[in-house]
């Protein structure tokens, strides 16, 4: 004789688990009596409120998804600026700042036009999370994802700017005036501190916006 489980003696985080992994089409009744039963339980205003908290830090603990999608999509722009260069007969090196500044700008092409346009980039997709509007949560549109990645824009825009300014100055008078060399290492000073600012802010909010997400007016949820 099969088991029958009494639900009424189960805790909602039981309820939800038990849930998760029942063969509806093998017990529909049991899955029935589940839905009813935590129907009841979240009439208790209590537990409803404990239950709606406990899905919304679910809904934005993205801080490692969204780390692990920005480790997929490096890999996966790592890849193809190597094969940019095998195919352009260019030594790749990681030290080669022109190199990273190509691949600088197309990033930021890729991550502006996924998110544009589907929300997700392909580390994100992987992760099952996606970026949307933080007031209506739904699709964000390509006007917000420009202003999402504004300042990775300008910093890399900067970059292109000093390369352009390096390569002229070695043209016209075979070295690099000391001020540029300084502007470099100032660049690469805000670049650091700018990435680092990114992760603490997200660490502490309960949506775990960085501030690229508050300035384009986003939040990243899991799906």
């Amino acid at each position: 004789m099969d088991y029958i489980p009494n639900y009424k003696n189960y805790s909602l985080d039981e309820l939800l688990d038990a849930q998760k992994y029942i063969d509806k089409e093998s017990f529909p009744q049991r899955a029935q009596e589940l839905e009813l039963e935590i129907a009841n339980k979240l009439k208790d205003p209590e537990i409803k409120a404990e239950f709606e908290e406990l899905e919304t830090n679910k809904r934005y603990a993205t801080f490692w998804p969204r780390f692990w999608a920005a480790i997929i999509d490096g890999l996966i722009f790592t890849a193809l600026l190597y094969i940019e260069c095998l195919l352009f007969g260019v030594e790749y090196s990681h030290q080669n700042m022109v190199l990273q500044a190509v691949n600088g700008v197309q990033y930021i092409g890729y991550v502006v036009f996924m998110h544009g346009f589907y929300g997700q980039t392909l580390g994100k997709m992987v992760m099952d999370v996606k970026v949307l509007d933080h007031d209506t949560e739904t699709d964000i549109t390509l006007k917000q994802s420009v202003r999402r990645e504004s300042v990775n824009i300008a910093i890399n825009s900067s970059w292109i700017l000093l390369l352009l300014s390096i390569s002229i100055s070695l043209q016209q008078l075979g070295s690099v005036p000391e001020v540029l060399t300084y502007l470099i290492m100032g660049l690469s000073s805000l670049a650091t501190v700018w990435a680092l600012s990114e992760f603490i802010t997200m660490l502490f909010n309960e949506k775990r916006r960085a501030i690229h997400d508050f300035i384009g007016k986003t939040v990243v949820v899991r799906l």
